[in-house]
């Protein structure tokens, strides 16, 4: 191919890589719809994308001895092949990068509540009411695929809970931040799992 087909083949692979990961990639949550979107499509277009592969390779095979090589049979089975491998496998090491930055990113928000709490003898009712006084703003997760932090007040303590989309939006991570760190598991799997940060632990909705 000339230098040019492997520009666009390279570029357009590479974009493929960007929209499959978008929901777990640093950005504003209002972009959290369209990214989980294309994720949920990703992840059913990889299963349609296995027919592809063959018939890419076979023509990608059969050009070499030509002169005039296309793109599109590259393409053909490079595309497939990325989203097959990122969304079912890759998607699980960006969920775990996208889960630590999100947990970091929430703690000007807790510290905010205790400074709230220790204050009022008491929790919010709704963080909005942390505004201005202990906190300018609410702080983002500051991954496309979240679309924030929801804080629940408990009697004696509170929970702030964010969520990722795991398998075309029927099964997500829920990661629950609990200063008594009594967090329960719902959905059919009731299974916890450590996230390596203090009083935080996450589990699988389905």
């Amino acid at each position: 191919m000339t230098r040019k087909q492997w520009k666009t083949t390279i570029g357009i692979n590479i974009l493929t890589i960007l929209l499959v990961l978008s929901p777990f990639l640093p950005g504003p949550s209002f972009l959290s719809r369209p990214t989980n979107i294309i994720f949920s499509f990703a992840q059913l277009g990889s299963f349609i994308g296995l027919l592809f592969i063959p018939i890419g390779l076979v023509w990608t095979f059969n050009q070499l001895a030509t002169e005039k090589k296309k793109v599109i049979p590259v393409l053909l089975w490079t595309v497939p092949t990325i989203t097959i491998i990122l969304s079912i496998w890759g998607s699980e090491l960006a969920r775990e990068i996208s889960r630590t930055i999100a947990i970091n990113n929430a703690d000007k928000l807790i510290t905010a509540i205790e400074k709230f709490r220790k204050n009022n003898n008491h929790y919010p009712d709704d963080i909005s009411e942390l505004k201005p006084d202990y906190i300018k703003n609410i702080p983002d997760p500051w991954i496309m695929g979240i679309s924030g932090y929801y804080y629940e007040k408990k009697e004696d303590h509170f929970k702030l809970t964010f969520s990722q989309n795991v398998i075309m939006g029927f099964n997500f991570e829920v990661v629950v931040y609990d200063p008594t760190e009594n967090q329960r598991a719902e959905g059919g799997l009731e299974i916890l799992y450590e996230t390596g940060k203090e009083k935080w632990k996450y589990y699988i909705y389905d």
